[in-house]
């Protein structure tokens, strides 16, 4: 497992930056946003459940796993809030996302409060392998890398982070619960659950974005975008498939240099590491 370093970041945020920061692609821009405005409530949902966990392991390397996991955790959720701050504030119509927020924020309050801890690790699991997978392809079509907007500069630091820690929420789960069975349902169904949450935040920030959408909506843009993103999914979605298997251990997948790369470079550029 490689060494997760906790780095205090702090981006280049504008009121004015460009939202479609993954390349002609206004609609995966749009939905990673929609994916973003969970994450306030989303990650503290999974620190809460590793702190719940933590009475229960009795390795010592895999407590402090755990303890940098919530560390690094932490971050992702301050720095994406404030991104979201700036987003929210663009058109008034981005207020109904409050009350979507708020709705969130109590379901997975709820989920700490009244769900078995095995269902809060499996969904944690859920959540944390279809993550990491997506992220080794992010970096092997270099996802991000295609933009100067500071947002793709936020998602490649992030996501190098989630392979970073990619062991622990599994470990966790294995040390404590270890059904696959349970597992892989439980994924199933923790991944539904978030893409449908996606999908209700994406719709909300896409509403009043038609013009935008419009510019990007030409022959040329429409298949440098369809060749890459065929390039993209076919590099993701058996990385996904899988985490599914009973023999899957993100120990054991094969990272890419690119996440060597951005590892060393945020380690440099951060504020603060420890």
């Amino acid at each position: 497992m490689e060494e997760m370093t906790i780095r205090r970041m702090e981006f280049a945020f504008q009121p004015d930056m460009d939202l479609v920061f993954v390349k002609d692609d206004p609609e995966m821009s749009f939905m990673f946003l929609g994916a973003w405005m969970m994450l306030p409530y989303l990650e503290p949902f999974l620190i809460r459940t590793m702190r719940d966990a933590l009475p229960l392991i009795r390795d010592p390397q895999l407590k402090e796993d755990l303890k940098r996991f919530c560390a690094q955790e932490g971050e992702h959720f301050k720095q994406h809030a404030r991104a979201n701050e700036l987003i929210r504030a663009l058109h008034p119509s981005y207020q109904a996302l409050l009350p979507l927020e708020k709705e969130l924020d109590a379901e997975l309050k709820a989920f700490t409060r009244d769900k078995p801890l095995k269902f809060k690790l499996a969904y944690a699991e859920g959540f944390e392998s279809m993550t990491s997978a997506m992220s080794r392809a992010q970096f092997e079509v270099g996802l991000y890398d295609r933009t100067d907007s500071p947002l793709a500069d936020l998602a490649k630091w992030h996501v190098m982070e989630e392979l970073e820690h990619r062991t622990v929420a599994f470990d966790v789960y294995e040390h404590i619960v270890g059904s696959w069975f349970y597992r892989m349902k439980q994924s199933l169904w923790s991944q539904k659950h978030y893409l449908g949450w996606v999908k209700r935040f994406r719709d909300v920030l896409v509403a009043p974005q038609g013009e935008l959408f419009a510019a990007y909506d030409t022959p040329e843009i429409n298949a440098r975008r369809k060749a890459f993103n065929s390039h993209y999914l076919k590099r993701g979605i058996p990385r996904v498939l899988a985490t599914y298997m009973p023999w899957y251990n993100p120990a054991k997948v094969d990272l890419p240099e690119q996440f060597q790369i951005a590892r060393a470079h945020y380690s440099q550029t951060a504020l603060t590491t420890a």
